[in-house]
């Protein structure tokens, strides 16, 4: 029996069995339910005997034009040209050949060696791997889903700021600040006057600014790129992560909130005026020194701010560079602290060793957290790389979210789709003297790190 034969018969076994089902005068949901379900297979055996006559048809094609072309076939095979002495099917063996040649010196296995070489030297050709000259038939593959996304550093000290969602409807966020408090004395007797000062008061405003980025992308890529779906998550994926890029760069950053910028924490650690900026001054710089301008910095945010320092920000390097650094006994000032173990007479302590990015460890007690973004360049004509000290939850960061959207008629005549993300966002510095920038000739980004 053929194959279409046995599915034609396996289908009219099903239809029967959905015209049994619904000749009975009392059908169930439970017999509905059945019989779409042996329809489904109905459909099933349809599309198989669809593909099977098709097949049939094309081999009948092929035999026909083969018989036309006067192309001899033998059980369905067909002979093109003699088969080679020691075919992959054949009788003879190479390795028997071999024995008989060598060992007995057989006339017969010495005849179908060197008919064998001849054959192989008008068989073989000096290929390699290099497309057209056999290469055409070694294809690369692409691992695709296993693609290498574009190394871009975290989002870090956009984090330790106080984060909120950006109100709708504005372009700016203002916030109260007691400038100048009240005052209160001891009375020098009864019935004299008391002491008084009048509160004065400000506001502390942050313009809401706006970030995007988009790619223009052929219709052609979207649509024969076997990441389908994949593509658009690869895309906007990747311009989201340059959107936190950019955003926590901006929170770092020196900006002085005009011209489309974030007023930045570097440029409200060094204000000289309002803010308390630390300097470092040291021709070779030593991580001693180092240490003794982080503890100036923390004691600073203390006087003036008379809360707790949260956290240190630098860039990898400069911690790096710290954790390498010994004292006159070539002891290391910053010491890995494992378990219950506690830290000697160390200036800092590891507790996230080789991390690129956050919480690696501390200075003086304070929790040090890494930020790629931090600048290696900082100043117009130096290299600086500042550190930040301070309580960031005193700055407020507002965002109104990553939007995403896919416009095609922009580039349409070209046929080309543009992939955009925006969003909002405002920075907002509560108090002045929550952050001491450091920075002078001892921070300069360290050779070799």
């Amino acid at each position: 029996m053929s194959l279409i034969s046995k599915l034609t018969e396996t289908r009219d076994g099903l239809v029967a069995e959905v015209e049994a089902a619904l000749a009975s005068e009392d059908v169930t949901a439970e017999a509905l339910d059945a019989v779409t379900d042996k329809q489904a297979e109905i459909e099933k055996v349809d599309e198989r005997i669809a593909t099977v006559k098709a097949a049939e048809a094309r081999s009948a094609a092929l035999a026909e034009s083969r018989k036309e072309a006067g192309v001899k076939t033998f059980g369905g095979a067909v002979v093109t040209k003699e088969a080679m002495t020691y075919d992959r099917d054949g009788k003879n063996s190479f390795v028997r050949d071999m024995i008989g040649a060598q060992l007995r010196n057989d006339r017969a296995s010495w005849e179908r060696l060197n008919r064998h070489q001849q054959e192989v030297a008008v068989e073989t050709r000096d290929i390699s791997r290099t497309d057209g000259a056999g290469g055409d038939f070694v294809p690369p593959i692409y691992l695709i889903n296993e693609y290498a996304e574009f190394a871009r550093a975290a989002r870090v000290t956009a984090d330790l700021v106080t984060n909120m969602a950006l109100p709708a409807g504005t372009d700016s966020i203002n916030i109260p600040q007691i400038t100048t408090g009240t005052l209160a004395a001891f009375q020098s007797a009864d019935n004299s006057a008391t002491t008084t000062r009048d509160m004065i008061s400000s506001t502390v405003t942050a313009p809401v600014r706006t970030i995007s980025g988009y790619e223009n992308v052929s219709i052609q890529l979207v649509e024969q790129s076997p990441l389908s779906g994949g593509l658009d998550r690869l895309v906007f994926g990747d311009l989201m992560a340059d959107y936190a890029l950019q955003l926590n760069t901006a929170v770092v950053g020196a900006g002085d909130g005009t011209s489309g910028a974030l007023k930045g924490l570097i440029t409200l650690g060094s204000d000289t005026t309002n803010g308390i900026p630390t300097t470092w001054t040291e021709t070779t710089p030593s991580a001693v020194n180092g240490a003794i301008a982080i503890a100036k910095a923390i004691s600073k945010v203390v006087t003036n701010r008379y809360k707790q320092a949260e956290a240190i920000v630098m860039h990898p390097s400069m911690w790096y560079w710290f954790a390498s650094q010994v004292d006159g006994s070539n002891r290391p000032l910053v010491v890995p602290v494992t378990g219950a173990s506690q830290a000697f007479n160390a200036a800092g302590t590891v507790t996230n060793p080789g991390a690129p990015a956050g919480l690696v460890g501390t200075i003086q007690g304070v929790p040090v957290f890494l930020d790629a973004t931090m600048p290696k360049n900082y100043g117009a004509t130096t290299n600086y790389s500042p550190i930040l000290v301070g309580k960031f939850s005193d700055s407020y960061l507002f965002e109104s979210g990553v939007k995403t959207r896919v416009l095609p008629d922009v580039l349409s005549a070209n046929l080309t789709v543009r992939f955009q993300v925006y969003g909002y966002a405002a920075l907002a510095h509560r108090f002045n003297k929550s952050v001491s920038a450091i920075s002078g000739t001892g921070t300069v980004a360290p050779s070799g790190y």
